[in-house]
């Protein structure tokens, strides 16, 4: 008998039925007697296999399209139903649907994977949260059959305790660097393959050209489609070279409007010519590349839909024309398409409940669903098999959904579930998001040259936190803002940190000036902390006021967050910075620029002025 690749075999599942195995290196109920017998039936399959173009001799492709019947033919629809579902962490739940277990939770909904974000650490330690994700995945994988998709955004890195953080979207657009768009993609893989997670919701493909945008803003890498095409695909290839699934998004592109999709319905506001310039240049670009998920986004495009909804046009997630006629269709996009949140308000509404919309989006062309009812699969598994819905589109979204599982080795058995770091690569990690944060600082400014600070002179600084604190965001933007004062007291200063100058005490007999040498203004106001347009509202406006009543001279105005807050309000202010994020390497990095240790040289990724509606890019 000639030599038989047993893992390829395996990885197609033709003896899934026989051996009850799952996909990530850990048996289940195996015996001595039960190995021996698969390892004969490997052998008689592989012989028959050769006689009728053995699989491990085909293309890349052949291989592929052989894994995907193999697979197709033994799955019952339910079982296909289950792989178009992503869901929300619920153990109670579970074990509610599967009278008592796991195992039955699977048996009775074969559910694709979990989205493993704040649902699952409710109740929770925050110091137990990294040992939690990667025991509930192994949990998880145990008692499904078949391989499961673990999903999360990461879109700043897996924000777990012990974890590298790493800088936003825009701050790589900063760095302009091919190298650590790469590098940062290839540690946020190893990092979440460190805790089970084998597939990201990022990165943001939305060119941010409207600066009163509050969804995109730092999450966008920048404002020019070529930038993006350049940076981006680099990010992908480290992330997807190393064994983690990318998702760009949100199709068919944000950052345009004014308002936010979390909260209604938005629009891509670009003609249909302007739109194939921009947003379409990157989708098309980035699908070429080699992208394996795209997700749209609440959002609709009125320059190409024709069909309405209630009146209105609806968003992509619920959009035919977007989805299939153009993702699919005119792009050529032959990956997975997952939607985004269904429980947003850009979303909810347009039918008179939850399940409807989940249909009707299924049927537009979304292959997985982000938290959709688990009624979804029952009451699809009957309009299935009483044709109302077509079993080519169910059979078209389930092949996409495995060939990712199937390029991303979840039906390998060389490919560990948990992947443990090196500490070599936790220290690249770190690397990479120290240089990010040295080569993203943006000196916007300096008009009177008073960089570096001359700490001979300039011995007493206070710092001003600027940022709001709300039911949705807490305090975590302040508590670190109070970093830079570490920061910058580690380069030899005398440091005071207070939050917020209010004008109508502080600023109408103004003297902080006289009482220090400089006075840092840092600023931290990014999107979803808390909802809203990104201005500076209530004491964070006053802030702004008492800033203008201030000497310039003493004055640095250092943004942490929004690009285009420091043009809005501080235009007078001689000394000002672009940071892009408030975490403790940018910190270092700024206070470090200051003091004249490395160089300025981030290069703003946005156009920068008074805030304007952009969309010509011109």
């Amino acid at each position: 008998m000639k030599k038989v690749n047993f893992e390829l075999v395996f990885s197609i599942s033709v003896l899934n039925k026989y051996a009850n195995v799952t996909s990530v290196n850990f048996f289940r109920g195996f015996c001595y007697k039960s190995l021996f017998f698969c390892f004969t039936m490997l052998c008689v399959i592989a012989v028959n296999a050769q006689k009728n173009q053995e699989p491990n001799r085909l293309s890349q492709s052949s291989r592929l399209n052989y894994f995907i019947d193999s697979m197709m033919e033994k799955m019952t629809i339910r079982e296909k139903i289950g792989q178009t579902m992503l869901m929300l962490p619920n153990h109670s739940k579970e074990l509610e649907l599967g009278n008592g277990s796991l195992e039955g939770f699977f048996e009775k909904y074969p559910v694709s994977g979990f989205f493993m974000g704040w649902k699952l650490f409710e109740g929770v330690d925050k110091a137990d949260y990294l040992s939690h994700i990667k025991k509930s995945t192994i949990t998880y994988q145990q008692a499904s059959k078949a391989p499961l998709f673990f999903q999360q955004d990461y879109e700043v890195g897996v924000t777990l305790p012990g974890m590298t953080t790493f800088q936003t979207e825009m701050a790589v657009g900063a760095t302009n660097s091919k190298q650590l768009a790469f590098d940062y993609g290839k540690s946020v893989a190893k990092e979440s393959r460190s805790v089970g997670v084998n597939w990201v919701l990022h990165p943001l493909a939305d060119l941010n050209m409207n600066p009163l945008n509050p969804i995109t803003n730092i999450r966008s890498i920048s404002d020019n489609p070529d930038k993006a095409i350049r940076l981006l695909s680099q990010q992908i290839k480290g992330l997807q070279s190393n064994g983690v699934a990318a998702t760009i998004k949100h199709f068919p592109g944000d950052g345009t409007d004014y308002r936010d999709q979390h909260l209604t319905t938005t629009s891509n506001l670009l003609t249909l010519e302007q739109w194939h310039h921009f947003h379409g240049k990157v989708f098309k670009a980035l699908i070429d590349s080699g992208v394996a998920c795209i997700m749209p986004g609440h959002i609709s495009f009125p320059a190409y839909q024709k069909e309405k909804l209630n009146g209105f046009y609806p968003p992509a997630t619920l959009s035919k024309e977007l989805l299939t006629n153009l993702l699919k269709g005119e792009l050529g996009f032959k990956g997975m398409v997952v939607s985004d949140a269904m429980t947003m308000g850009g979303y909810r509404g347009y039918y008179p409940n939850q399940l409807e919309g989940e249909i009707h989006s299924f049927m537009a062309g979304v292959d997985v669903l982000l938290w959709p009812s688990y009624s979804f699969m029952d009451t699809l598994e009957a309009m299935v098999k009483n044709g109302k819905i077509p079993i080519e589109r169910l059979n078209d979204a389930v092949k996409r959904v495995l060939t990712v599982k199937y390029n991303y080795g979840l039906y390998s058995l060389q490919k560990k579930l948990i992947r443990e770091m090196s500490e070599t690569e936790k220290n690249a990690a770190m690397e990479t998001a120290t240089k990010i944060a040295e080569r993203s600082i943006t000196l916007l400014r300096d008009r009177n040259k008073s960089l570096p600070l001359d700490t001979n002179k300039i011995k007493k600084i206070l710092v001003v936190g600027v940022a709001p604190k709300s039911r949705k965001g807490g305090d975590g933007g302040l508590a670190n803002l109070k970093e830079l004062r570490i920061a910058l007291q580690q380069q030899g200063f005398q440091v005071d940190f207070q939050n917020e100058i209010l004008y109508e005490k502080d600023g109408w007999d103004e003297d902080i000036s006289s009482r220090y040498d400089k006075i840092i203004i840092a600023i931290d106001r990014h999107p979803h902390a808390p909802f809203g347009p990104l201005e500076l509202y209530d004491d964070q406006a006053q802030t702004a006021w008492g800033v203008n009543a201030m000497p310039k001279d003493k004055l640095i105005v250092i943004s942490f967050g929004s690009p285009y807050l420091i043009d809005e309000y501080f235009d007078r202010v001689n000394t000002c910075i672009n940071a892009y994020s408030n975490n403790p390497e940018t910190h270092k990095a700024v206070a470090r620029a200051l003091v004249g240790k490395i160089p300025f040289v981030g290069v703003s990724p946005v156009k920068l002025g008074r805030p304007k509606f952009n969309l010509t890019g011109e």
